[in-house]
């Protein structure tokens, strides 16, 4: 049996994507404790995840508890760091789950990663499409097995609203990049541009984004990835804030699409035309892509369930089912991301591989 903790903030990005129950009612997990400096968001929560013993601070609970893997659940990015590499220093640390993005810089993944390693701990980032059957066992096998085709273009829309633009590309890019790295692997260069209400983003528009996600640049960005034969196109606007919001990836093939609303979605999880190009307005021939399980209020948590069955299974030394996304592997789609504020800040192509260990915004100004 796995002893799990929780850790939230009610007050600073709360318990992200339904992290707080990743592990509830999974065999082989046991909630012993939950830290939330909030006392009504505490307490609200201890009940509803079943842990035995709440904190209001973390840390306290770290070193009491001892637990074999703590969930951090907050969306606050900025907050992310200074977590796991607390976690990682008492006692003999634990293994990690923890909400995406995994943080603000490289850098600091680098470090989160090397504490985790330095106690032979899991450092797992929390990407659902990984524990969702429809994407696993049916879109990715359809991609592949030519379903549409050749795959040449993915159109990825990345919601509009208040934090459209690059706001939304750095929330957003963790899910798009990772089910891109799983079908076409490394992308060969990135070419962005990032606009304010229209116009180049310059250094005089730079902001703190929400999240502690550090600098960000306007309210549209277009961010062009070219893979070997396939090319990615990111692209995210402020828009008039009305739903519904565009949140998919549309993988258009040689021989037909497939669209695939983005995590979180209520939607059905596949959509299927026969054409390349479909018609925007009353083409019938769109069909739901039928895979199980169907969509229902709990799919979300029970993709995370799937993974944190997973996380147990390679702690305990069996097969998982799913493959998890880990903490190093996500430092690469963060610098995929950083890669495309370089795109605008040198007006040119970015080659990938590149390590860029910080975001390019911060030696901008």
């Amino acid at each position: 049996m796995q002893t799990v903790a929780i850790v939230g903030n009610s007050d600073r990005g709360r318990y992200g994507h339904y992290l707080d129950m990743a592990f509830v009612g999974v065999k082989g997990a046991e909630i012993i404790a939950l830290a939330d400096p909030v006392e009504e968001g505490r307490l609200k929560t201890a009940e509803k995840t079943g842990a035995r013993t709440a904190y209001a601070d973390y840390r306290e609970m770290l070193e009491k508890e001892q637990p074999d893997i703590t969930v951090f659940a907050s969306r606050e990015i900025g907050d992310h760091f200074e977590l796991v590499t607390t976690a990682q220093d008492i006692g003999s640390g634990t293994h990690i789950y923890i909400e995406k993005p995994v943080a603000a810089t490289p850098s600091e993944v680098d470090r989160m990663a090397d504490a985790c390693e330095k106690n032979d701990k899991l450092f797992i980032v929390a990407t659902p499409w990984r524990g969702h059957p429809p994407i696993q066992h049916a879109a990715i096998p359809l991609i592949k097995e030519g379903k549409i085709g050749e795959p040449r273009l993915g159109r990825i829309h990345g919601r509009n609203g208040a934090h459209g633009g690059d706001q939304m590309f750095l929330d957003l890019y963790p899910h798009f990049f990772d089910f891109l790295d799983q079908v076409w692997g490394d992308p060969l260069w990135v070419h962005a541009h990032i606009t304010v209400d229209g116009r180049d983003a310059t250094p005089e528009d730079l902001m703190e984004g929400v999240e502690g996600m550090g600098l960000v640049g306007g309210n549209g960005i277009r961010a062009y990835y070219q893979f070997e034969t396939f090319a990615a196109d990111f692209e995210a606007y402020e828009g008039d804030h009305k739903q519904p919001l565009p949140y998919r990836i549309d993988i258009h093939g040689t021989e037909g699409t497939l669209s695939l609303p983005g995590p979180m979605s209520s939607e059905p999880d596949i959509y299927y035309h026969p054409h390349v190009a479909p018609a925007l307005h009353s083409d019938d021939r769109w069909e739901v892509f039928p895979s199980e399980p169907p969509p229902d209020e709990h799919k979300w948590v029970n993709a995370h369930h799937r993974m944190a069955r997973s996380m147990i299974d390679r702690i305990e030394g069996r097969d998982p089912e799913y493959t998890l996304l880990e903490g190093r592997q996500a430092r690469k789609h963060l610098t995929w991301a950083m890669a495309a504020h370089a795109s605008h800040v040198s007006g040119a192509r970015v080659s990938l591989p590149q390590d860029i260990s910080e975001n390019p915004f911060d030696t901008w100004r």
